[in-house]
């Protein structure tokens, strides 16, 4: 049944005999330990092993990378991780530009592919598929994020949508379809505000010119 439900690549392994008397003897201390130094070894190696950096790449404070194999991510020169980031590459590749900034707690998740110069805010979601099914939608395989583009604080993009070139996400937005080019968005869902910003700049730049 849960296979049916979240797809053929979802397969739960039933723990043997001998694993579950382990299991049962083993203090839950030393189960604890053992997990943090497998998991914190592992992430490590791929940090090391399937993270191709450019030049000057930087990682904060306690970076985590979960991945699963073939996957790899790309990161092109001096871009940078604030602390507590995490970059999972378990269902696709990330692809990263050049001089791209991720502000503090933020999730990042392939298939993705961002362009260069971006900049993410504190805690934005760059979220994958919801499950790992083998039914994804062709048309969507990744998410794409252009050049210059800001994402700010709280942003949350779910998966297989495009943001275009220049385009300004507000804080806490749900980007949930594409974002055309130099646009400005905002809300849950994400709604184009361009020219209702575009008005109040012209507005605002009318009553300076008033009072000069």
């Amino acid at each position: 049944m849960v296979e049916e439900a979240y797809g053929s690549l979802y397969k739960p392994v039933e723990p043997t005999p001998k694993y579950r008397s382990i299991e049962r003897f083993t203090p839950s201390i030393i189960k604890a330990l053992s997990k943090k130094v497998y998991w914190g070894t592992k992430r490590r190696y791929d940090r090391c092993m399937n993270i191709k950096k450019g030049r000057f790449v930087e990682f904060g404070d306690h970076f985590r990378c979960d991945r699963d194999a073939p996957y790899q991510a790309h990161i092109g020169d001096r871009t940078f991780f604030e602390s507590y980031n995490i970059l999972n590459i378990q269902l696709g590749d990330v692809v990263i530009g050049k001089n791209c900034g991720f502000g503090v707690f933020n999730i990042i998740m392939g298939p993705l592919e961002v362009g260069d110069d971006t900049r993410t805010g504190p805690c934005v979601k760059i979220l994958g598929p919801h499950h790992p099914i083998l039914d994804i939608d062709e048309r969507k395989p990744k998410t794409v994020i252009g050049n210059n583009v800001r994402l700010t604080t709280g942003t949350i993009v779910l998966f297989g949508v495009k943001i275009g070139d220049n385009a300004v996400v507000s804080a806490g937005s749900v980007v949930t379809k594409d974002i055309p080019e130099g646009a400005f968005v905002g809300g849950n869902p994400a709604r184009n505000l361009t020219s209702i910003t575009n008005k109040a700049w012209s507005l605002a730049g009318a009553k300076s010119d008033m009072h000069t």
